[in-house]
């Protein structure tokens, strides 16, 4: 019985000394161990406001967990040197490596070395084609005005609207568009739930979760809580994401042997990419096609959103900022409509059917201002 009281003291002058330590330490505090996973895990729901708190102290954040450490850097020197400057010095590593394979494959945000060179040269010449841009524009512009009806109908309404949902609905639709070449429909006006953009949801929460879960590899083994989600999300994004490469393949190989049957080929990123695959030196395979589209799907997505959510949200927070954008947009509207010698179709703010046929005039004139500058 002794033995374990002089144990137990020995634990609590370890831990106390340990704490004692850290009194002046800035960022989060850590416990043996366990590092700081305990403050992590109670802060997750409001990671960023967490992590920013910490950084206002600190341009540099140290957060030591059980079996890795992060370390997160807000001075904009430091961010240059690691993305930029000395790029090539800071790999992903196996670490990051193993926790999103399982949904960024062996893509472009989940390589390094020569792999991630030659995916970043033939995604710059790529998204450097005319054909590119020009289907991202309509695309793009398409949606935009979606999201633009829906808007409109809860305005007249007085309903409220989550614009975080909504912008994700648009963005995910957009980047389906340009990188698979589908319709998936999250931003039809009654706003369904969509199969692959709920597992495509859940499989990108899951694996940041295991930045933070010292036990998701056990999990992953027994099959169980959130690791056997993520291989239901996984198969339901896989099978959607190899169906459409498998039917696009088909469609450009029909194209090829019919050129008289005027098939239009298509210039989505997954066609693409299909067409430098068929390159005898090209090593592509269905898995690093399916990685490469999984892998822009999550860039055009997430970030877009969110930027347009905050950016958003400080307009709302700064009316004189709303006003001066609504008036210079006025303005921008009148030029281009002198340019075009089109006339602006008057509109009543109150009334819901005029002011939707002002949208539906002036989105026609800026579609065939596109289509003829394509």
């Amino acid at each position: 019985m002794s033995m374990w009281i002089v144990l137990a003291c020995m634990l609590t002058s370890w831990i106390f000394l340990h704490r004692w330590g850290q009194r002046n330490k800035r960022g989060p505090k850590t416990w043996p161990l366990v590092g700081a996973a305990i403050e992590q895990l109670t802060n997750f729901d409001r990671m960023h406001d967490w992590l920013v708190e910490y950084l206002y102290d600190s341009r540099t954040v140290v957060v030591p967990m059980p079996f890795t450490t992060y370390t997160y850097i807000a001075d904009p020197i430091n961010v240059e040197h690691v993305l930029k400057t000395n790029f090539s010095n800071y790999p992903k590593g196996e670490t990051y490596h193993s926790y999103m394979e399982v949904l960024l494959g062996d893509g472009i945000f989940n390589s390094d070395g020569e792999l991630w060179r030659k995916q970043r040269k033939t995604a710059s010449f790529e998204f450097a084609s005319k054909n590119l841009r020009d289907f991202s524009t309509v695309v793009f512009k398409e949606y935009s005005l979606k999201l633009f009806s829906i808007l409109c109908q809860a305005s007249f309404k007085d309903q409220q609207v989550d614009m975080q949902e909504l912008l994700m609905r648009m963005t995910l639709d957009s980047i389906c568009k340009v990188g698979f070449g589908v319709e998936i429909g999250t931003l039809a006006p009654d706003l369904p739930e969509n199969r692959f953009a709920k597992a495509f949801d859940t499989a990108n929460i899951i694996v940041t979760l295991r930045f933070i879960d010292p036990l998701w590899k056990m999990k992953k083994y027994l099959n169980i809580g959130s690791e056997a989600l993520l291989g239901k999300s996984i198969k339901v994004v896989d099978d959607f994401t190899y169906s459409m490469i498998r039917r696009r393949k088909t469609e450009i190989l029909e194209a090829q042997k019919s050129p008289s049957n005027n098939i239009k080929m298509k210039h989505d990123i997954l066609s693409r990419f299909i067409e430098i695959s068929d390159d005898p030196d090209s090593k592509s395979t269905e898995k690093s096609l399916r990685d490469i589209v999984l892998n822009f799907a999550i860039a055009g997505r997430d970030t877009t959103a969110t930027t347009l959510t905050w950016a958003i949200y400080m307009i709302m927070m700064n009316e004189h900022v709303a006003e001066k954008l609504c008036s210079e947009l006025q303005e921008l509207e009148r030029e281009k409509a002198e340019e075009t010698n089109t006339p602006l179709r008057q509109y009543d703010t109150e009334d819901f059917k005029s002011f939707n046929e002002r949208k539906h005039f002036v989105s026609t004139q800026q579609f065939l201002r596109i289509q003829k500058e394509c």
